[in-house]
C-alpha cells in the first residue's frame, strides 16, 4: 500500500494534535501513514513533529511525522487534510465573550452562535476557504476534515466557494449519547440512536434496543430529574440538565450537546441572577469555557519536554480524533462504517431544511465516500428554529467572504442574543478595534 498522507493545518493545537497522532499510530494501517504538520508558528509544528515521531515509536508504528514551513508543500499528495485552526488564538475567543458582555449579552461558549459565533466566523471562514482553495489546487481528491468552530458556518463556506470534499466533525453529540445511556444505567450494547439537526443543536430522534423503544424510559427519567431556572451551577450534562429539560418539554425531543451549547440558540436562557451568575445552572458552562481559554498555553512546556526526550510520552486512549481515524480507514479500505454524526450539506437528508444548509446527521462512510442518511422531516417547530439559524449563518458566510460590513451587521442583528441594530454596530466596531488584522475589512 502506498503511503497515505494526513496533513494537519493548525498543528499547534496542544490537545488535538497529540491526540490525533496517538490515534493514527494505533490504527491497524499506521505503518502506511505519513503525517504532515503545518502551523503559522513554524516552531509549534516542529515541536509537534518530534513529539509525533516519539508517539510513533511508543506504539511500535512505522508512521513518520514531518513538519513543514509551507502550507502548500505540506498539502502536496495529501489524502486527508485536518483543519483545527484558531484565528485570533485564545485572545480572540476571550474577546468574543467579553465584547458582547459590555452590551449586556452573556454567552456560555461563544464559538458557534451568538455574537461570538458570528465574530469567529468572520475570522475563520476566509482562512478555511483559503486552505480549501490550496487543497483543490495541489491535492484535489483529498478529504478535508474540519474541526474548527463555528463548524456549520465553516463547512458551509468551504462547500459554497470550493469543490473540496469536506466533512465537519464534533464530539458533542457522541458525548450526549454516552451520558444519557450512563444516566439511564443502560450498557451501550446493541443501542441504536439517531440524532439530526445542526452542530450544537442536534436532536435525538430515536433511541432503541432492537425493537424496544427507549424514549419512554428517557422521558420518564428526564421528567423526574430535570432541573429548573433556579438550578445551581451545572458542570455536567445529562438527564438533570435544566435547559435541555426545558427544551425537551417544549419541543418533544431531547437536544444535544449539553446546556452550555444549546442555550445559546435561544434568547431566554442567558440572563443573570441578582448574584451576577447565570440562571439555569449555566454559569458552570461559562466557567468551563473561561478555564479552557486560560489553560490554552499551559501544555507547551510538557510538549517541549516530550519533544526533546526529557519527559516520557505515555500511551493515550479514546482521543477525540478517534472518529477521524475510523472515517479515514473506511475511506481507504472501502469497508462501510456508520458514523453517528457528520456535518455535511443537507441535500435532502433532513427534508424540511434548506438543501444548502450544513446539517449534522448520521452517515455511512466507505467505498462511495460519505453518504448522509436521510432522516426525513423534523417537527415543524424544530425545523423553523434550524432554518432561521441556517439562513442567518448563510448571511454570515457571505459577509465573511465579501468583507461586507452591512452583511456582518445583518448577521449580528439577526442573532436572538443580539436583536438590536445598535448593539450589533457596537459589537462589530469594538471587535474591529480589538483585531484590525482579521476584521479591519468590516470597518466600512
Amino acid at each position: 500500500m502506498s503511503k497515505k498522507i494526513f496533513t494537519l493545518i493548525g498543528a499547534g493545537s496542544t490537545v488535538f494534535t497529540p491526540g490525533l497522532m496517538h490515534d493514527l499510530a494505533q490504527s491497524k494501517l499506521s505503518d502506511d501513514f505519513e503525517v504532515h504538520l503545518y502551523d503559522i508558528n513554524v516552531e509549534s509544528a516542529e515541536i509537534m513533529a518530534r513529539v509525533g515521531n516519539r508517539i510513533s515509536e511508543l506504539h511500535n508504528s512505522k508512521m513518520v511525522v514531518k513538519a513543514f514551513d509551507s502550507q502548500r508543500e505540506a498539502l502536496k499528495g495529501s489524502h486527508f487534510v485536518t483543519t483545527t485552526i484558531a484565528v485570533g488564538a485564545a485572545g480572540g475567543w476571550k474577546a468574543d465573550l467579553e465584547i458582547p458582555r459590555k452590551y449586556g449579552i452573556h454567552q456560555t461558549v461563544g464559538d458557534s452562535v451568538g455574537p461570538g459565533g458570528v465574530l469567529r466566523a468572520l475570522r475563520h471562514v476566509p482562512a478555511l476557504v483559503s486552505i480549501a482553495e490550496d487543497i483543490a489546487d495541489v491535492s484535489p481528491t483529498a478529504w478535508n476534515i474540519n474541526y474548527s468552530n463555528p463548524l456549520t458556518a465553516n463547512v458551509r463556506g468551504i462547500t459554497k466557494y470550493t469543490g473540496v470534499n469536506v466533512v465537519g466533525l464534533c464530539h458533542g453529540t457522541m458525548h450526549t449519547r454516552s451520558k444519557l445511556l450512563a444516566d439511564l444505567n443502560i450498557p451501550d450494547v446493541g443501542i441504536e440512536t439517531i440524532f439530526a439537526g445542526i452542530n450544537h443543536l442536534c436532536w435525538l430522534l430515536d433511541i432503541r434496543k432492537g425493537s424496544e423503544d427507549l424514549y419512554p424510559l428517557l422521558r420518564e427519567a428526564v421528567n423526574k430529574n430535570g432541573g429548573k431556572k433556579e438550578s445551581p451551577i451545572n458542570y455536567d450534562e445529562g438527564i438533570h440538565s435544566p435547559v435541555s429539560y426545558d427544551l425537551f418539554k417544549t419541543f418533544g425531543l431531547y437536544p444535544a450537546p449539553g446546556d452550555r451549547h444549546v442555550a445559546e440558540f435561544f434568547s431566554g436562557y442567558l440572563s443573570l441572577q441578582d448574584s451576577g451568575e447565570l440562571h439555569w445552572g449555566l454559569q458552570g458552562g461559562l466557567n468551563m469555557t473561561e478555564l479552557y481559554i486560560g489553560e490554552k498555553g499551559d501544555l507547551w512546556e510538557e510538549l517541549r519536554g516530550q519533544a526533546d526526550g526529557s519527559i516520557p510520552v505515555h500511551k493515550r486512549d479514546n482521543q477525540e480524533a478517534e472518529r477521524l481515524v475510523s472515517i479515514a480507514e473506511a475511506l481507504i479500505t472501502g469497508k462501510n462504517h456508520v458514523e453517528l454524526a457528520v456535518n455535511v450539506p443537507n441535500n435532502g437528508a433532513i427534508s424540511n431544511l434548506p438543501p444548502e444548509a450544513v446539517v449534522e446527521v448520521p452517515a455511512v462512510i466507505g467505498a462511495n465516500g460519505v453518504t448522509p442518511l436521510r432522516v426525513g422531516a423534523l417537527p415543524k417547530a424544530i425545523s423553523t428554529v434550524l432554518t432561521q439559524r441556517s439562513q442567518q449563518q448563510e448571511i454570515t458566510v457571505n459577509a465573511a467572504r465579501e468583507n461586507s460590513r452591512s452583511l456582518a451587521l445583518q448577521a449580528l442583528y439577526l442573532d436572538p442574543l443580539v436583536a438590536s441594530y445598535q448593539k450589533a454596530t457596537g459589537i462589530l466596531d469594538d471587535a474591529i478595534a480589538f483585531d484590525p488584522t482579521h476584521l479591519g475589512g468590516f470597518s466600512k
